[in-house]
């Protein structure tokens, strides 16, 4: 399965997100649950849990604003592939329930002297797209605290991390991925965390003082990229960062500080393929253009870097690449 099957089929099937919208979404008055029926809460329920389709429609007018009903329909049924089977018959339905349930809008308007009714999210349907940018999110760390433990593992049984000088290239600082590495890379070797991440030049003396309360602080070390020995490093690791659209230097970075025989280790999400997800992430995060990496496309970077990879995984979506420097 695509990675973005993966994720429409989450958004509208997992009951984690079920719950998690549940959560997310303001209660109802005491007085108010009371007094309403079973059939009026089933079906306040339908309108707030979208399924696939009419998330898709959401989605689609809120990337592109105006649209008709025709051209939803071509727009979706072009979009089409064999698992999710669209027919035209389904879409006017789903669009119905959608106004009804005022996540969109529809104006009468006259397109070269025909009358046309233009649909449009609302304030509350742009409320929903924020949503599922959240639940994103939400989903990917599920899948990837499901799986991150055991892939690590698997790493230190292939690398062995223990007398190691280990530089972090991640943008984060002091999360269970740097716990758990910081934890294998003892008693003997080091392990670099990169300065400026996104806590950047802000990196507090709080933070620094969790480094002495998980007692890392004799392997830990805090350092600006810029600061990094060249040739020196036996393993350079970037976890879930090279869908930022500023990460162009970190391959090179790999290259210029590991040693001939060290290893190079990137652990993300593969490609949404431009997954309708990652355009609404753009509009949030701005230096998130694109989330996931092609595979592809990276070894093959790697390769002009004089890399090859050595190890490949894949896991729910989440890809392991494990590489060196070629053999002259």
């Amino acid at each position: 399965m695509r990675m973005y099957q993966f994720i429409d089929r989450q958004l509208s099937k997992n009951k984690s997100v079920n719950y998690f919208l549940d959560c997310v979404t303001p209660d109802k008055s005491r007085k108010q649950k009371r007094v309403e029926k079973k059939g009026e809460k089933e079906k306040e329920k339908e309108l707030l849990h979208l399924n696939w389709l009419q998330q898709r429609i959401l989605e689609l007018l809120w990337e592109q604003k105006d649209l008709y009903g025709q051209e939803i329909v071509e727009i979706l049924l072009h979009k089409n592939n064999e698992e999710e089977k669209i027919r035209s018959g389904q879409l006017y339905p789903a669009l119905r329930k959608l106004e009804k349930g005022g996540f969109v809008k529809s104006d009468d308007k006259k397109i070269e002297n025909i009358k046309h009714v233009i649909y449009k999210t609302t304030e509350k349907g742009d409320l929903e797209i924020q949503k599922q940018f959240s639940i994103f999110f939400h989903l990917m760390e599920v899948t990837i605290g499901k799986h991150l433990g055991t892939i690590l593992e698997k790493l230190n049984d292939i690398i062995k991390f223990s007398d190691k000088f280990c530089v972090d290239l991640s943008n984060r600082f002091l999360d269970p991925v740097t716990l758990k590495l910081a934890e294998f890379v003892k008693p003997d070797g080091r392990y670099i965390v990169r300065e400026d991440c996104y806590f950047g030049a802000e990196l507090s003396e709080l933070l620094k003082k969790r480094i002495v309360t998980f007692n890392h602080q004799h392997c830990i070390s805090i350092k600006n990229r810029d600061e990094l020995s060249k040739n020196n490093v036996d393993v350079a690791i970037v976890v879930f960062t090279l869908h930022e659209s500023n990460s162009d230097w970190i391959l090179p970075k790999m290259k210029e500080i590991l040693r001939p025989d060290g290893y190079g280790i990137i652990i993300d999400l593969v490609s949404l393929e431009g997954h309708i997800i990652e355009k609404i992430v753009s509009n949030y995060l701005s230096n998130h253009g694109s989330i996931g990496i092609n595979i592809d496309e990276t070894k093959e970077k790697l390769s002009q870097l004089g890399f090859t990879v050595t190890n490949e995984s894949i896991v729910d979506g989440i890809v392991t690449l494990i590489f060196q420097s070629s053999s002259e």
